[in-house]
């Protein structure tokens, strides 16, 4: 993704005005240099505070500081530079959350380059104290004004960062092709204006020598940051009739107009080049994706890729089943879409086009596909449970640490806004500590004709588990997830083809019992009809009740603890207020996890389910049927040999469904709610 910034004071001195010019040009990053006359170096904490805060009610963050530092000469007193100048910078820095301070290299310094080199050094490491970094812009007149010196630097001074200016350069006369050539990989970020060279006209990005179209072409799909530093000519005093002449030398009537001209083109730059302008930068790039398993979920996410808008920059290019008939189903259902296919799984990791692939297979298997994926570094949605037995998840986990692709489970419940607020309640501490927590979740009813309609299904050897592995994963996770801690014990009894013609659980009630005290009850099963669905967190403070996809808060006017300590009426208990609870609305599901999933391997936004927290359901799931084959308490987390050993012994005995009816299920209706 490519985010624009600016240097906003060459819109307007007032910060009202400079927010204004970045609103108007959809820009969100500012490069902050001077605010009502003053440069940033003499901002005051108030003021900088202040600054700090409108911007941000604004939805503008500082990307970093354009400071003056080191545009002084070589023999300037150094210790007190650093311990007023460059501390003040930092300080600012910090109030302005940002990581970044631009700087120069010292005038009259080109005979000098051992002891440029050794202060620079000095201030990078002084800067770290404060978890900044330096980033140095090449600049007429300063040392690292030419591409030999600037290379000089980038080979001494460990841990200076880099700015691009490439107009800067043509002004030193340096070759901007060799430029480009031997810096751009080394390059952090890039100012943005151009030049013609000779007469040293500041032109818009693409109309100077610059070649901005190169370095545009280079940045393809990276993610990159480029501030527009304008520098246009303004002069006020042109008519109406010389204003074309004037318009067409890039002289602009004022301070503003020359702002928006410059960032207009270079977004219409960009647009030429296939960007598209999305939230606060602009993106190329679309995601390919090979989805693996074409049953109910697979088929799902094809389908939901498909629809016009609901993931922008993904798209489903592999496809990937054991039975060619559900592969040519898919190319059917899109006769003007072309996918790759296979008849593996590995194989399309093997041998597709994609960076990231959607695993939706039986669930054994959804480990050993994860793992050939992250090896070659291609990025997993990998469908719920993680895996079936905690061993090979732990494997999956640990190769997940050493990939360089993402990687992330389909928990779309945790998208639910009344999850979300749920959590935030119970996290936040608004029902106080937690006593008790009790999930009826039994409105998933499950006919005969569910389980016949695949092979695999609800077995053993095929699928691991019953309500626990299929239905149930999303509540364990989210058990954990919206109380913020897992249990330390549990005892579960699970009963096996209670209510069904099949040899795994179908009904499960467990008891509970946590670190600080608190209990749970979790019970489950997909023969209740009607059925229910009521999560209740209890605690010192009050509870929050879910119920119908509904939030209701039961708030205590003192905490629970304290009444019990000190009311001597006998009978009492604490008063409470009963409160409807809002929420955002927002309940995304599968979109909202593979839109997310694909906007962070773009660099668009930050990873909303990190793929290890996978494990903990699994634990959850397994500590259920290894208490119930043993008949006793389990401890977590729980002994991965010893339930591999356990499940062993239900796959020998385990049959496969035969004269089952293959089918794909409708499951579009079946995430809306809260299950």
């Amino acid at each position: 993704m490519i985010r624009l910034c600016a240097f906003s004071d060459e819109y307007g001195n007032k910060l009202e005005e400079q927010i204004e010019g970045l609103k108007l040009n959809n820009i969100h990053l500012i490069e902050i240099r001077n605010v009502d006359g003053k440069n940033v170096l003499n901002f005051t904490d108030e003021e900088a505070k202040y600054y700090y805060e409108e911007l941000l009610k604004n939805d503008i963050r500082v990307w970093s500081i354009g400071s003056p530092l080191g545009k002084v000469d070589i023999d300037v007193d150094f210790e007190e530079y650093k311990n007023t100048v460059l501390k003040r910078l930092c300080e600012l820095a910090n109030i302005f959350q940002t990581s970044r301070i631009r700087m120069f290299s010292f005038f009259k310094a080109y005979e000098k380059k051992d002891e440029v080199i050794k202060k620079l050094q000095e201030m990078v490491n002084f800067a770290k104290k404060y978890n900044v970094e330096l980033y140095h812009e090449n600049e007429k007149d300063i040392y690292g004004d030419s591409l030999e010196r600037v290379l000089e630097l980038k080979q001494n001074v460990q841990g200076l960062k880099f700015v691009y200016d490439p107009a800067n350069f043509i002004q030193c006369e340096q070759n901007p092709d060799k430029t480009i050539d031997s810096l751009f990989d080394k390059m952090d970020y890039f100012h943005i204006k151009d030049i013609i060279e000779g007469s040293g006209e500041i032109v818009p990005a693409g109309k100077g020598d610059c070649k901005i179209d190169r370095i545009l072409k280079l940045i393809d799909n990276k993610n990159v940051t480029l501030t527009i530093e304008p520098h246009l000519s303004v002069f006020p005093g042109y008519s109406e009739i010389d204003k074309t002449e004037l318009k067409n030398k890039f002289v602009y009537k004022n301070n503003k107009e020359a702002f928006n001209a410059a960032c207009l083109n270079l977004k219409n730059l960009l647009k030429e080049k296939n960007y598209t302008e999305y939230k606060d930068g602009f993106i190329k790039k679309y995601v390919r994706y090979g989805v693996i398993g074409l049953g109910n979920m697979g088929s799902g996410h094809i389908a939901n890729f498909m629809k016009e808008g609901n993931i922008p920059f993904g798209e489903v290019v592999a496809i990937a089943d054991r039975k060619q008939e559900k592969i040519d189903r898919i190319k059917n259902l899109y006769p003007n879409h072309t996918f790759e296919c296979y008849l593996e799984g590995s194989e399309l990791i093997e041998h597709g086009n994609v960076e990231a692939v959607i695993i939706a297979v039986p669930h054994y298997q959804h480990p050993e596909l994860t793992i050939l994926a992250l090896k070659k570094n291609i990025n997993v949605i990998c469908e719920k449970p993680a895996g079936v037995y905690t061993k090979q998840v732990k494997e999956m986990i640990e190769v997940s640490k050493n990939s360089h692709a993402l990687f992330i489970m389909m928990f779309n419940q945790r998208t639910n806004c009344v999850y979300r607020k749920m959590r935030e309640i119970v996290t936040g501490g608004e029902i106080g500590e937690v006593k008790r927590v009790n999930w009826i979740i039994t409105d998933w009813y499950r006919s005969q004709s569910y389980f016949d309609s695949g092979d695999w299904r609800a077995t053993w050897e095929g699928e691991g588990g019953g309500v626990l592995f299929n239905q149930s994963p999303h509540q364990l996770d989210l058990l954990a997830w919206v109380v913020g801690m897992m249990p330390k014990r549990l005892q579960a009894f699970c009963h096996f083809g209670k209510w069904h013609n099949i040899e795994v659980e179908d009904d499960v009630t467990c008891y509970l019992e946590y670190e600080n005290g608190a209990t749970g009850v979790f019970v489950t099963s997909t023969a209740d009809a009607p059925g229910t669905n009521r999560f209740e967190v209890l605690g010192t403070g009050g509870k929050i009740v879910c119920e119908n996809d509904k939030l209701k808060l039961y708030k205590n006017e003192i905490d629970e603890r304290k009444f019990n300590q000190e009311y001597k009426g006998g009978f009492g208990s604490p008063k409470f207020e009963e409160i409807e609870v809002e929420t955002d609305g927002e309940n995304l599901q599968h979109t909202g996890i593979c839109r997310n999933f694909t906007n962070a391997i773009l660099g668009i936004e930050p990873l909303f389910v990190d793929g290890k927290e996978g494990l903990k359901s699994v634990e959850l799931m397994d500590a259920m049927l290894m208490s119930t084959w043993l008949n006793k308490m389990i401890e977590l987390p729980i002994d991965d040999e010893k339930y591999y050993e356990l499940l062993l012994k239900q796959i020998k005995n385990s049959k496969i469904h035969k004269n089952v009816e293959e089918k794909i299920l409708d499951t579009k209706d079946i995430y809306n709610g809260s299950k």
